[in-house]
C-alpha cells in the first residue's frame, strides 16, 4: 500500500502491510472505529519505555555453560539456548499470540517477535482438516469475522508494547490510518 507511507523508527519510509494493512481496511470499512484506534494511541502513550517488553530484565535468553562433546570424531562444545516465550490467549477465542525474545537477525542484541497462532479448527477448507494430513498445495484460510476482528486490534496494541521502535511505528501507522 504505497499510498499509505509513514516514517519508521529507523528513519526509513515504510508502507502499510500485513497487520497494519488489515487495520487500515477494517477502519475504512467501519469495522473498527476512530475511537478504538485513538484508544490504542492513548494506551501506548501511557506506557513508559522502561515498561516495554524488550526492557523487561526477566525476559533474557538463557545459555547453558558449554560442555565438550565428540560426535563422529568432531569435537564440539554443546550448549542449550532457552528463549523466553510469552503466550496470550484472547478472551473467548482459541486464538493466541506468542511473543518470543530472540537474537536480532542483522544486528547485535535481542528483539521480541510477535506471532499470531490459531488452531486448525479455525481454518476453513473444502474438506475437514482435522485427523488427516493436508494434501500438497491444499489451501485453507482463516476467516476474519466481526466476532474475531477485535483480536487484530488487540494485536496491534500488543505489537506497540514490544519495544520503542515498535511503539513508534504503531503510533505512526495509526496516525497514517486516521489521516
Amino acid at each position: 500500500m504505497p499510498e499509505t507511507e509513514f516514517t519508521g523508527a529507523n528513519g526509513k519510509v515504510k508502507a502499510l502491510y500485513e497487520l497494519s494493512e488489515y487495520i487500515w481496511y477494517f477502519y475504512k470499512w467501519n469495522v473498527i472505529s476512530r475511537e478504538e484506534l485513538e484508544s490504542v494511541i492513548a494506551y501506548l502513550n501511557s506506557i513508559q519505555s522502561r515498561d516495554l517488553i524488550d526492557n523487561n530484565s526477566e525476559l533474557q535468553i538463557d545459555r547453558s555453560h558449554p560442555i565438550a562433546k565428540n560426535i563422529n570424531g568432531f569435537d564440539f562444545e554443546y550448549t542449550q539456548v532457552k528463549y523466553p516465550l510469552l503466550i496470550h490467549q484472547f478472551n473467548g477465542y482459541e486464538i493466541v499470540t506468542e511473543i518470543k525474545i530472540t537474537e536480532k537477525q542483522y544486528a547485535v542484541g535481542t528483539q521480541p517477535m510477535l506471532y499470531l497462532c490459531f488452531p486448525i479448527t479455525e481454518l476453513k477448507a473444502d474438506t475437514n482438516l482435522i485427523g488427516r494430513i493436508a494434501e500438497a498445495k491444499e489451501i485453507a484460510h482463516f476467516e476474519i469475522t466481526e466476532n474475531n476482528v477485535k483480536v487484530f486490534l488487540e494485536m496491534i496494541k500488543m505489537f506497540g508494547t514490544l519495544s520503542n521502535n515498535h511503539k513508534h511505528d504503531i503510533l505512526q501507522i495509526i496516525y497514517t490510518i486516521l489521516a
